[in-house]
């Protein structure tokens, strides 16, 4: 029998570097803590310099308060802070920070640096730190008042993490979604972000609203800037304000949300659930809403002492927040259907309930009151006895589909013998798109179309980078994207199938994904086909007809179920009666 281990106490090193695991888990989880220091500062101006995807050097430069050179030590102990004193304080936090163990975990993994100045100093002082061990006394440096840290070499001590970093250009790409979200929730700072010396970012601080939407537009792109409406609703002791995109601007992956409590991001369950409820009805199976949201409440009605990263909070009223963000969100999104703009109220109201029953499979849009009329019009047509054919386009075939009417771009009603279908008309193009690409790829690019004037899009960096991992692929499906600049491209010819998309959407959509893929060889076809059919102009009543007859044996023949559901008498009836109920 194994001997009983004898209960001890940790060695200092050993804790720290225990604690890092919790708050350094990779370069972007450092740059999170030193921006979020040279906020709690009061600074004005912040650099960030990065090297090897952080992993060889992190630099956040700040003109601070700075720290005391007699503090410079106990500023990389654990349990050490100057933004609170009591227990009281932890109910009214107001800084990012508040633990006092960031800046001892990064020193304890990695070779350390700081330089601060304070007002009442006549110098700045150096303090050098190389896995938790102090390396002398701190040393006068020339410096304005403020902070410098740098760390380099991250996990030089701690061999077997520093194997589980990513590649350089994923850790760069979290580098990258760090710095963003906290440039977009501090619009009175001036930040600049630097690659390898490279200036990635240059934003100035914003003094009005055109101000803020420019930097929103430099950070999230100008495609949300005009997909966008701002919003601003005030109740209940509680403040949501911010820009909210339309479902025009869905994305297929998760990377344009930012919400912020009192100035602090956070992804909360709750939330979350409260923004997924507002858009649910709006959006197509797969899509995801873009917004950049600030609420703002008492900081005693909040926990955010709740999880060593401080992402997660906990409500003291839940349910009241939840209430409130949805009201205000549907509020939005119901007007912003109508009218793009800036949209304000003090109470938020309830929103139109969807006009079409939930069919297993399909994802129907929730449309607007005044497309009510014509919807019950357009049922009641079907019942009549059609007259000369009475403008409906029925094949001869009783067993192919011919449309009977096009539904708000988003549905095609269609007949097939004595059925009536509800086809989805974006899965049916992507299907479609699908099975041409696949031709075109085997053709080796060759069924490819050149644009009549090439097209230039905005990129971020790490769709730029998976440009350059991806572009001889690309040009084998017949798109040619070529990069003029680290942030933008020019696109020069388009896959046949695609021909009419909307390119300078489509490209940086498609980018995006390939950015955060998760498989190291995506299905490169199929996102092709998802993003054009996403991006595709909406189609003329012929070429809807054309589109059917063309899906219709790859529906049939492939369990295509999920591109449309059948309309049902009772379905009908129950349409009815909850309108007229």
């Amino acid at each position: 029998m194994k001997p009983a281990s004898r209960v001890h106490i940790l060695s200092p090193r050993l804790a720290n570097q225990i604690a890092a695991g919790e708050v350094v888990e990779r370069p972007a989880s450092v740059l999170k803590e030193l921006l979020e220091n040279s906020l709690d500062s009061g600074a004005g101006v912040i650099r960030v310099d990065v090297e090897r995807g952080g992993a060889g050097l992190i630099r956040v430069q700040d003109d601070g308060c700075g720290i005391h050179r007699d503090d410079l030590a106990l500023a990389v102990s654990r349990h050490a802070t100057s933004k609170i004193e009591k227990l009281s304080d932890l109910e009214r936090l107001s800084s990012m920070g508040f633990r006092g163990e960031a800046l001892a975990s990064i020193a304890s993994v990695a070779r350390f640096r700081i330089v601060s100045r304070s007002a009442e100093m006549e110098t700045a002082w150096c303090l050098e730190v190389a896995g938790s061990a102090i390396e002398g006394e701190p040393v006068p440096q020339p410096r304005e008042v403020g902070t410098t840290v740098e760390v380099r070499d991250l996990f030089f001590n701690t061999p077997v993490r520093r194997r589980f970093l990513r590649s350089e250009r994923t850790e760069q790409g979290h580098l990258d979604e760090v710095f963003k979200r906290v440039a977009l929730s501090r619009f009175d700072i001036r930040f600049t972000f630097h690659n390898s010396q490279r200036c990635v970012y240059r934003l100035h601080p914003c003094t009005d609203r055109r101000d803020r939407e420019r930097r929103l537009a430099q950070l999230c792109g100008k495609g949300f800037l005009e997909h966008a409406l701002h919003i601003e609703f005030e109740a209940s002791g509680m403040r949501l304000h911010g820009w909210l995109a339309t479902p025009k601007f869905a994305r297929s992956q998760t990377d344009t949300q930012y919400f912020y409590l009192n100035g602090r991001a956070i992804r909360d369950r709750l939330v979350n659930h409260a923004i997924r409820q507002a858009y649910r009805d709006r959006l197509y199976e797969g899509r995801h809403p873009a917004y950049v949201l600030f609420l703002e409440m008492a900081p005693e009605q909040v926990d955010v002492n709740v999880h060593p990263t401080k992402h997660e909070v906990r409500f003291r009223e839940a349910r009241l927040v939840h209430d409130f963000l949805l009201s205000c969100l549907e509020q939005a999104l119901g007007r912003g259907e109508v009218d793009s703009g800036e949209i304000r109220g003090s109470e938020a109201g309830d929103s139109p309930s969807p006009l079409f029953p939930k069919y297993s499979g399909a994802s129907p849009g929730r449309h607007k009151a005044a497309a009510v009329k014509e919807e019950i019009e357009l049922y009641k047509r079907l019942h009549e006895p059609a007259a000369g054919g009475g403008g409906r386009v029925v094949a001869d075939d009783s067993l192919s589909w011919g449309l009977v009417e096009d539904l708000f771009g988003c549905y095609a009603l269609v007949r097939q013998g004595e059925r009536y279908l509800l086809v989805e008309i974006q899965p049916a193009r992507e299907m479609l798109f699908r099975e041409r690409l696949g031709y075109a790829q085997e053709a080796g690019g060759r069924a490819s179309q050149p644009l009549l004037l090439p097209q230039q899009v905005e990129l971020e960096p790490a769709s730029a980078a998976a440009l350059e991992r991806f572009g001889k692929r690309l040009l084998e499906l017949g798109l040619e994207v070529t990069l003029v600049s680290p942030d933008s491209a020019v696109v020069r010819r388009l896959p046949a199938p695609l021909a009419g998309c909307d390119v300078t959407r489509l490209v940086p959509s498609l980018l995006t994904e390939l950015a955060h893929a998760e498989k190291e060889v995506p299905d490169l076809c199929g996102l092709l086909a998802h993003h054009g059919a996403a991006f595709a102009p909406r189609p003329s009543r012929d070429q809807l007809q054309e589109l059917l007859y063309d899906v219709q044996p790859l529906v049939e023949g492939r369990e295509g179920q999920h591109v449309f559901v059948e309309l049902c008498l009772e379905d009908l009836h129950g349409l009815f009666l909850r309108i007229r109920g």
